[in-house]
């Protein structure tokens, strides 16, 4: 017996949802950011080794969750929409693995960091935050660039939805100069807040798509 898209991507979502969840719980609270010098760098991914690459191990799954989400949502929006949406979903997905995996090889071989070295290279995967931005973006105006002559209905909650994620995920793009706060790249602004206003409007697509995704083609 097949099972049912809209099962799938119900199921899907929410897996995606807990794997970048339990990547960051298992960092915890005292994971260094781009003020730390290094190090401290260098101190945390020598007692934080296993924390690392489960994190990095959690975002290999969330990158497939992303492929699939992605690859579902498309298949409902008309051109150029479809392709708009799913080059944002690729992009997020791609920029997630490369952060991961420069986070695991700083874990790898922690006790001969030297701390300038292993400063700069966490620099580089912090500005994860403001680049995955043009991503994201991406996904809300495959959305929004649907006008009411096309023969895709989105709603007027989805629609302003759509506008507001749009907006936080470009202010966001400021993250790229900070230095130390809210706006540090990678920081709270690009995790937490931008993290919240992400779900909820991945759960807005999700709950538009649900009921559509079983019709005929």
């Amino acid at each position: 017996m097949s099972i049912k898209p809209s099962r799938i991507l119900l199921i899907n979502i929410l897996m995606t949802a807990a794997f970048y969840v339990a990547g960051f719980v298992a960092l915890g609270s005292s994971y260094p950011t781009i003020d730390s010098s290094g190090e401290q760098i260098v101190h945390w991914f020598s007692i934080n080794e296993l924390s690392a690459r489960f994190y990095a191990w959690t975002a290999a799954f969330f990158s497939l969750g992303l492929a699939i989400f992605g690859g579902q949502i498309s298949t409902l929006l008309p051109k150029p929409s479809r392709y708009i949406f799913l080059a944002g979903v690729l992009g997020f997905a791609i920029t997630a693995q490369v952060q991961a995996w420069l986070w695991a090889g700083l874990a790898l071989h922690p006790e001969g960091l030297e701390p300038a070295v292993a400063r700069t290279i966490f620099g580089i995967s912090s500005y994860w935050g403001p680049l995955v931005n043009g991503s994201t973006t991406a996904m809300a105006v495959a959305f929004l660039a649907i006008g009411p002559g096309t023969s895709v209905e989105v709603p007027r909650w989805l629609k302003s939805l759509s506008v507001i994620f749009f907006l936080e995920q470009a202010i966001e793009t400021i993250t790229v100069f900070g230095y130390s706060g809210f706006i540090t790249p990678g920081g709270t602004m690009n995790v937490y807040l931008g993290g919240l206003i992400g779900f909820i409007w991945v759960a807005g697509v999700v709950r538009w798509a649900i009921p559509r995704i079983d019709l005929p083609a």
